[in-house]
């Protein structure tokens, strides 16, 4: 467990626990989850998926998430990290799947604190690269990116369906 000091506040970082799953599917289904929103699709719907993506993938060797709770205990954020390889340049890589901070918690350096926790930890696992997506709109998550260093490589681009015979 890391202990954390930020703004006068006290925070515990630590490993994900069993009791962690139902904030974690609340706040990551609305980050995480909501870069994969379809045109049409509830919330409720989504929530759903990203509860059976968590249920399939969080729990491999190569998953390693963290969560932020107050000194109060109540949950405050998480960071949701996937070790991988480069398939086209061999690079050992760390994703960041999730990086995400309860809005009664943001702009107290939580949202710092985490990105710094996936830089040490990318050096730790002798990682080559860190990486990540983020939404073209959510300008304070690629202002907080850019400030933790890390720069822009490439952009997604999408056509939804209801487009696709338009063009």
């Amino acid at each position: 467990m890391i202990k954390l000091v930020l703004h006068g506040a006290q925070y515990s970082l630590r490993p994900f626990e069993p009791q962690d799953l139902p904030q974690f599917i609340q706040l990551g289904s609305a980050t995480c989850g909501s870069l994969h929103l379809r045109n049409g699709q509830s919330f409720e719907d989504l929530r759903e998926r990203f509860r059976v993506f968590v249920r399939d993938f969080a729990f491999r060797p190569e998953s390693h998430i963290f969560v932020v709770r107050s000194d109060t205990g109540d949950y405050a954020g998480h960071v949701w990290l996937n070790e991988t390889t480069n398939r086209f340049n061999g690079n050992k890589e760390l994703w960041i799947w999730d990086v995400s901070v309860e809005s009664r918690f943001q702009r107290q350096g939580l949202g710092r604190a985490l990105m710094d926790f996936a830089k040490e930890r990318a050096s730790s696992l002798n990682c080559d690269q860190l990486w990540l997506l983020v939404a073209d709109q959510n300008e304070a998550a690629k202002s907080l990116y850019l400030a933790s260093g890390l720069s822009s490589r490439a952009q997604m681009m999408c056509l939804d369906s209801d487009e696709l015979m338009k063009s």
